[in-house]
């Protein structure tokens, strides 16, 4: 019994920890976001990156913030090594984060962790 409630409980944890809806392919994630006209919404990190997983972590598993960006965009991480970044998303610095409504165009880019009210704020602005 105490195997089951404990299994239920971290189960229940996990779930609730739940983050943003990355996308597992770019180029899925680019005919996804014309297919339900949405902006891809792009973070370029490393997992070594303490500003990354501080955003990961306390800022992509609140509600407000998964809510909207689920909601709002279609999401995609790239790892700072991947050689496939579009090049439009590529410069010095991490976590970097750009809005695009085709994949490669980006209207919208900022550099850096951010809080969670300055991260709504961004998305919030970013939504076109």
């Amino acid at each position: 019994m105490i195997k089951l409630v404990a299994t239920l409980l971290i189960s229940f944890l996990t779930l609730n920890a739940a983050s943003i809806n990355w996308e597992k392919d770019y180029d899925s994630a680019i005919q996804k976001a014309k297919k339900e006209n949405k902006p891809i919404f792009v973070m370029v990190s490393s997992p070594t990156c303490p500003e990354c997983n501080y955003m990961k972590k306390h800022v992509f598993t609140k509600d407000e913030v998964k809510n909207y960006v689920n909601k709002n965009f279609v999401s995609y991480q790239f790892d700072i090594s991947d050689t496939n970044i579009p090049e439009q998303m590529q410069f010095w610095g991490i976590p970097r984060f750009y809005f695009s409504k085709d994949g490669k165009n980006v209207y919208n880019k900022t550099m850096g962790g951010l809080k969670i009210d300055k991260f709504m704020t961004l998305v919030k602005e970013s939504k076109k």
